[in-house]
């Protein structure tokens, strides 16, 4: 049974999945990028498998599984890892199974193999939705701060060349060139608005 080939050679799919994220040239540490997600997929497939075979599902298992990826994707973007990489790491499980199953004749059912690979495809989904969401975040925090730090530089100089002109008015108030009238008024109550707002 496919869940007692898993949680037999655990250590050496594991193994196999670090050795193939070396290979990728992955930036980051490699140890890192494998010590949540894959190992805890794994371990959950394994039970979701058992639970399968013995025909009783959890629908609690679907869900763990799915937080489980989720939060990997978000991990693996948060470490600087790229969206590739994400799916990757499970592409790399599939393949790490399906070598070793090989290499050791170990009997997979159709309807195994049909569940490990709806699992892992929805797990790519998972981290990927997450991995996504994460990174638009991200985004949107990196353009919000630089808009906030743009329109506070133009505060900033709204409120110098105002000052300035008021002072500009002032100035022109006492030397007697400008006439206390009605357009000296709106222009001095204009300068006293742009500098309030």
């Amino acid at each position: 049974m496919l869940h007692e080939f898993l949680s037999s050679n655990r250590e050496e799919l594991i193994s196999r999945c670090r050795a193939k994220v070396a290979q990728r040239h992955a930036p980051g540490a490699i140890g890192r990028e494998l010590e949540y997600g894959i190992p805890i997929f794994l371990t959950q497939l394994t039970e979701f498998l058992r639970q399968e075979s013995q025909g009783s599902k959890s629908p609690g298992s679907c869900i763990e599984i799915a937080k489980t990826a989720g939060h990997h994707g978000a991990e693996l973007l948060l470490r600087g890892f790229t969206l590739d990489q994400t799916v990757h790491d499970y592409g790399d499980l599939c393949q790490a199974v399906t070598e070793l199953a090989s290499e050791h004749n170990a009997p997979i059912t159709n309807n195994e193999f049909h569940t490990f690979n709806r699992c892992l495809d929805n797990a790519i989904a998972d981290a990927v939705s997450e991995f996504a969401r994460e990174r638009d975040r991200v985004i949107a925090d990196t353009n919000q701060r630089a808009m906030n730090e743009s329109l506070g530089f133009l505060a900033h100089e709204i409120r110098n060349l105002t000052n300035t002109s008021m002072l500009a008015v002032e100035a022109l108030k006492r030397s007697g060139s400008v006439t206390a009238g009605s357009t000296s008024a709106i222009l001095d109550r204009s300068l006293r608005g742009m500098k309030d707002l």
